[in-house]
């Protein structure tokens, strides 16, 4: 019995240490293991591609309740009435194949804000998007859009329609699009005659003329969009991404800006075609050889050890440059970037861009005293001039950082010679931030006049300006959402930037802010509705300001760049999508009338109908809707083809 109390008492002790083991483990697993908010915050800020950060978005809101802010369509931010009210109008009239109404309120909702859609106390409340309303309503007048655009141009066969009619009554005939095609299973509905036989199958029809007219002026009263590259030095190299993303989104402008280092990515992005875009946005078509021949390394960044050279490459790029300001009395090889531009844009000039591209690229220089060059150069106020050159004299500086070397602006003659572009020939470049614009000489403003631009998406890439600005439609603060105890210090801090920026822009109106603190602390003023788009930058990164461009630091600053437009799409979409929409109706309609000149003027060869004419590049087109698709994880190219 003696000897049984020993081992009961181990057995028992033995139970015990287990009981507690377990606990023990439970607790340490309980206390390590991550909220899921936490987890799907470091997806949403880690995401490769859009698709995972869709995912990630989506499932905070979830996470957060916020899927029920975007369904419920009722706020005081917006007019949730007369949007919901049009809508409903839209899907009456889609239903009864309605084209006049249809088109009457087309034209009665000719506004980018209309009911105050656009507010940014909308867009920063979800991460996946705002309203569900919003969105339904830009979808719809989108598709509206598309539907007139695909209305046959001719009258059918079998039908007898009314004087100036352009409904003759076609409800319920939708095989292709809902409302407004005709039926092609020679079913018709009981009021699908108007004036022709029961049993005719008929449809609304409007001609090339009207159509291109129609659309024209509905796009001329809705305005414009231009991308703004703003500066950056090497985070200028962010633009890329944003322009990669904008274009897989089908929400990149056809008209680009470029001021600086974002002179040279608008004009990369100008000068490409459609086909050719991807590969150059992705970095993989860019010409780096200027800078590896530099420092005798390959342009892909091999050859080298990896290790050392984030912490070798920075280092020695600085002391090479001192060396070159104490020998040589300045900073920056010119030679290097002069070689590098004309390597990727060749010998274009502006209107041969344009010609290739059908994209309207505009560069700001600035000039000592005007001497009749115009501030902002395009295919408009300097067609001849070559693109190369444009960008090298906006990115033209002091002589400390690219010496005393005069920067020319060259331009092609009648008989295709490249000759020095006259009315340059006395003028002065400067810098950038030397630029003293009134708000009438803004190149901006002078961009909104000649090409009717009402909206303008800006990617600020300037490295002192980022840290103190935040975009207003990048969603809910991340650092609010991770740990609600930083809400507070992160309200704090935003309303001390947005009061210092204020009083900037106070004292720049009196016109007492000193000249030296303007030209790097205030920003050019944008004359019309805007979106910011801000990279997300860390200390770390402004080590990289003293990098060489390689393949690998390229493909480091272009996901940057996709990064700041992700938050933004939802915004970008419901402000851009009408427009994309009208501009590929549009040039659908040119198509189709320069098409049917072609065949009056032609005396030879069968005649095809506007129906089967084939427009340009139709494969081409179909293969990047069907890449674009793939990428954006979405089944829609009507809203986000490419414009």
């Amino acid at each position: 019995m003696g000897s049984l109390i020993p081992t009961i008492f181990i057995s028992f002790w033995r139970i015990f240490l287990d009981i507690v083991l377990f606990w023990a483990g439970k607790f340490r697993e309980w206390y390590r293991r991550r909220n899921p908010v936490e987890v799907w915050l470091d997806v949403l800020r880690n995401a490769s591609e859009f698709d995972e950060w869709e995912e990630a978005a989506i499932r905070l809101d979830t996470l957060l309740g916020l899927d029920l802010w975007r369904n419920s369509p009722i706020s005081r931010h917006y007019d949730y009435k007369l949007i919901n009210e049009r809508l409903e109008s839209i899907e009456v009239a889609r239903d009864n194949g309605d084209v006049n109404a249809l088109v009457n309120l087309l034209r009665s909702g000719l506004v980018r804000n209309l009911g105050n859609i656009t507010a940014p106390k909308l867009y920063n409340k979800s991460f996946a998007g705002t309203k569900i309303l919003i969105e339904e309503y830009i979808t719809a007048v989108a598709e509206v859009i598309e539907e007139i655009g695909m209305l046959p141009t001719v009258r059918r066969t079998g039908t007898n329609y009314p004087n100036n009619s352009l409904t003759p009554g076609f409800k319920g005939a939708r095989p292709v699009s809902p409302g407004l095609a005709s039926s092609d299973d020679g079913k018709d509905s009981g009021n699908s005659t108007a004036g022709g036989g029961s049993g005719s199958n008929t449809m609304g029809y409007m001609s090339t003329q009207m159509k291109l007219d129609f659309i024209h002026d509905t796009r001329q009263a809705f305005g414009r969009s231009t991308l703004v590259f703003q500066g950056g030095a090497i985070f200028g190299l962010c633009h890329l991404g944003v322009a990669k993303a904008l274009f897989l989104r089908g929400l990149l402008p056809r008209i680009i800006t470029g001021t600086a280092t974002g002179a040279l990515i608008a004009a990369l992005v100008a000068v490409h075609t459609e086909e050719e875009l991807l590969h150059v946005l992705s970095g993989e078509a860019i010409d780096l050889s200027a800078f590896s021949s530099k420092l005798g390394t390959p342009a892909n960044g091999e050859g080298k050890d990896k290790r050392n050279s984030w912490w070798t490459n920075p280092w020695s790029t600085l002391v090479r440059r001192l060396t070159r300001f104490w020998k040589k009395g300045y900073f920056l090889d010119v030679k290097v970037l002069e070689h590098c531009i004309r390597s990727n844009l060749g010998d274009l000039t502006f209107e041969e861009a344009y010609n290739r591209s059908k994209r309207v690229l505009n560069i700001t220089v600035a000039t000592a005293g005007q001497g009749g060059v115009p501030t902002l150069l395009n295919y408009l106020t300097a067609p001849n001039v070559l693109i190369w050159t444009a960008a090298l004299a906006s990115n033209a500086s002091s002589s400390s950082l690219y010496g005393d070397r005069e920067t020319k602006i060259l331009c092609k003659d009648s008989q295709g010679n490249i000759v020095p572009w006259k009315p340059a020939n006395t003028v002065d470049f400067r810098h950038w931030t030397h630029a003293s614009y009134s708000e009438r000489e803004s190149p901006l403003q002078r961009i909104a006049e000649l090409f009717n631009v009402n909206h303008f998406i800006v990617s600020q890439a300037r490295p002192y300006l980022i840290p103190f600005l935040q975009s207003d439609m990048h969603g809910p603060s991340l650092f609010e959402t991770r740990n609600k105890t930083m809400s507070a210090t992160a309200f704090l801090v935003r309303m001390m930037g947005l009061e210092i920026r204020h009083r900037l822009s106070q004292l720049d109106a009196l016109r007492l802010l000193p000249a030296g603190i303007r030209r790097f602390l205030v920003d050019e003023r944008v004359p019309g509705a805007s979106v910011t788009l801000v990279p997300e930058v860390t200390a770390g990164d402004f080590i990289r300001l003293l990098e060489t461009p390689t393949k690998e630091t390229l493909k480091y600053w272009i996901l940057r760049g996709e990064r700041s437009v992700w938050p933004a799409v939802a915004a970008l979409k419901i402000r851009c999508a009408v427009e994309t929409e009208l501009d590929r109706a549009y040039q659908q309609a040119r198509r189709l009338k320069a098409g049917g000149l072609r065949r009056k003027a032609s005396s030879r060869g069968p005649m095809m109908s506007a129906q089967s004419a084939p427009s340009p590049n139709g494969s081409d087109r179909e293969r990047w809707e069907r890449e674009r698709e793939r990428r954006s994880g979405t089944g829609r190219a009507k809203t986000t083809g490419v414009n």
